[in-house]
């Protein structure tokens, strides 16, 4: 039984060194296409997120943002009645711009999220001080793209 779980330790931690994250496999495409050139890179601060057409946060804001101008032109419309001509005609345009904008929001929320690959950032040339390079990825991590 000992022996068993000896190996059964032994053929994980085989399992987990040769398994590859996803960084490592971007990495690794990375490193293939500036293998020819005289480059050198370093990866130490390389960071792998993953890419949106819009991002989550972005939707969800979109989404708040809409509902919180919906109350603020609900009671804009509600004064605009007490008040004289001059000051109706000023929150007439302010509404107008809000509601430009309440609509530029719904069309951000018709475009649902979606998931379109990966990019791997804060890549540093070796002996270059200030440049830092980024690489798209497709969904897979088998190809960089642009």
């Amino acid at each position: 039984m000992k022996n068993f779980l000896y190996l059964l330790v032994i053929i994980l931690l085989m399992y987990s060194c040769i398994n590859k994250t996803d960084k490592d496999r971007a990495i690794e495409l990375v490193e293939s296409k500036y293998e020819s050139s005289g480059q050198k890179l370093n990866f130490d601060e390389a960071k792998l997120d993953s890419l949106y057409n819009i991002q989550p946060r972005a939707y969800a804001d979109s989404i708040k943002k809409g509902n919180e101008l919906d109350d603020t032109l609900a009671v804009l419309e509600s004064q605009i009645e007490h008040l004289s001509q001059k000051e109706s005609d000023s929150v007439g345009l302010i509404s107008a711009a809000l509601t430009k904008r309440r609509y530029q929001l719904l069309e951000i929320t018709k475009t649902k999220p979606q998931f379109v690959g990966w990019k791997l950032s804060g890549v540093r040339i070796k002996n270059v001080k200030r440049e830092v390079i980024s690489f798209n990825f497709n969904k897979e991590i088998t190809e960089i793209v642009d």
